[in-house]
């Protein structure tokens, strides 16, 4: 198969090197409109349906319900929806996958960690370094260091984020994720269908099954591009235009029950309403 070659591949844009190929093709980090995306769930499996995406993780952030409607849809477009969250734990981004129930923030990194295995699923750490976002790693919060995180049971480590600017944050999870000895895996953490499946985890199987295998006994390929100037900007521009709508309806009830209000005390004979 030629699919971590089709694009610039995570482990060649490294090292130069050139990864085994296998045959399951996976996106671990994605998001739809129930969190911060611009993009419902018909439209991102659409995506990922175009992209061969095998298996897809939705992983909104702090709730499943996508995920779960996600799943109950899969099957019309040729493909497995793994049930996940990206949940925001005290300490950083955690990416829960395949998940029975939600996993509540604000717990601890170990202690979500714990939950996430107490149901059988699968603990990654997301985007460890990104100096942006709320990374565990993120040099600006110095949330916890890199020994204690080591000393964490989580599965696997993102150690390519296609959503990330610059190669630094990527590298450093690289040779953090090496130094751990978990699975690494790619995500193109899309927030729009656009960028769905731009960063996948190739694994030897096709099943989310078989993907679940692979990141236990770390037999994973990252690979990936990241997102262009151009979708960076068209996800800012419509998400603003998505604010200002929902924005533009709460002034409009606000106006309306106002209004409502004003009639109803004239009609009461009400002179003074505060």
């Amino acid at each position: 198969m030629e699919g971590p070659l089709r694009q610039r591949s995570f482990f060649v844009y490294l090292s130069g090197e050139r990864p085994e190929v296998t045959t399951g093709k996976a996106d671990l980090h994605v998001h739809t409109s129930a969190s911060d995306g611009i993009s419902d769930v018909r439209q991102v499996l659409a995506s990922a349906q175009k992209a061969g995406i095998n298996v897809l993780a939705i992983t909104d952030h702090n709730l499943i319900h996508s995920a779960t409607r996600a799943q109950a849809l899969a099957g019309q477009y040729g493909l497995e929806v793994v049930v996940g969250e990206e949940v925001s734990t005290r300490d950083g981004h955690l990416l829960a996958l395949f998940l029975r129930d939600r996993i509540p923030p604000k717990l601890s990194l170990s202690e979500s960690i714990a939950a996430v295995h107490d149901q059988g699923g699968i603990a990654v750490i997301a985007h460890p370094y990104d100096p942006v976002s709320n990374g565990v790693l993120n040099p600006w919060r110095n949330n916890i260091t890199e020994e204690r995180l080591l000393a964490l049971g989580f599965d696997a480590m993102e150690a390519f984020n296609a959503c990330l600017v610059g190669k630094g944050p990527n590298q450093r999870a690289r040779l953090l994720a090496e130094r751990a000895g978990r699975a690494i895996v790619s995500g193109s953490d899309a927030h729009s269908a656009a960028t769905v499946g731009l960063a996948c985890t190739y694994f030897p199987g096709r099943s989310a099954a078989d993907l679940k295998q692979a990141i236990l006994t770390a037999e994973t390929v990252p690979s990936g591009s990241t997102w262009t100037l151009r979708q960076y900007a068209d996800l800012l521009r419509k998400r603003e235009l998505r604010y200002a709508g929902v924005a533009a309806s709460y002034a409009i009830g606000l106006c309306s029950g106002a209004a409502f209000a004003a009639a109803l005390a004239l009609r009461s004979g009400v002179t003074r309403l505060f």
